[in-house]
């Protein structure tokens, strides 16, 4: 008797059913995101020249030296590669402070956070393409992912500050530090705003770093919370 043999049905679903492993899967894996890389970067660089009203499937493709097709294949809405360059270039930002926090080497980092923030670090300089950020924002007004995405990311940062103003000032409240961390985040985006965008000089940082340690001193010549505020960092329903 003939030794039974499966039918192609039977043998496709024997082989997925044999464990494959990561080491024949990784250069897929690395390739695929090497390519997803090179597309948002190259979104960054378009938003970068040409701005928002610029951004389209078509052009992106085009400044990445790819085809529409394929930057479809790696993100399927718009939606969805805005929301990841924002990820990207957190992720960027994030790995020089870390790098940064490594070298200072000590528990009061504040001075370092703010001189990195505002510019005015000279070992650990702030990236190009500030501008995007600007574009992100613009583009949250039709998009409630990006809207979420990008509060969650100035909310980190500013937990962050938070944090770092409880260990420098310890005499400053949490209600405080929260007020602080607040007007300190929304200062940065608007320094950086008026000076990526709309191209006052780099020298304005130093004017928003020392407008930065006088509200420092204010809060701690009087702490009182601002009446009528909920809660720092509150969000409409």
């Amino acid at each position: 008797m003939r030794p039974h043999r499966p039918g192609p049905t039977r043998l496709a679903q024997s082989i997925l059913m044999r464990p494959i492993s990561y080491e024949k899967l990784r250069p897929m894996v690395e390739k695929s995101l090497e390519k997803k890389q090179h597309i948002l970067h190259a979104a960054t660089l378009l938003l970068h020249e040409q701005g928002l009203q610029k951004l389209s499937f078509e052009n992106v493709a085009k400044q990445a030296g790819l085809s529409r097709q394929l930057v479809r294949y790696y993100f399927g809405e718009l939606d969805k590669l805005v929301a990841e360059l924002c990820d990207h270039l957190a992720g960027a930002y994030r790995n020089i402070l870390v790098s940064g926090i490594a070298d200072v080497r000590r528990v009061e980092r504040l001075d370092f956070f703010l001189d990195f923030l505002f510019g005015l670090s000279d070992e650990y300089a702030m990236l190009e393409y500030l501008e995007v950020y600007d574009a992100m924002v613009a583009y949250s007004v039709g998009s409630l992912e990006m809207r979420n995405r990008m509060c969650l990311q100035y909310k980190t940062l500013g937990d962050v500050i938070q944090h770092e103003l409880g260990i420098v000032h310890p005499e400053l409240d949490e209600r405080a530090c929260q007020e602080l961390s607040y007007l300190f985040v929304s200062m940065m985006h608007a320094h950086w705003s008026f000076v990526a965008t709309l191209g006052h000089t780099s020298d304005h940082g130093k004017l928003t770093r020392q407008a930065i340690d006088r509200l420092i001193a204010s809060y701690l010549a009087n702490p009182k919370s601002v009446d009528g505020l909920e809660r720092p960092w509150a969000r409409r329903d």
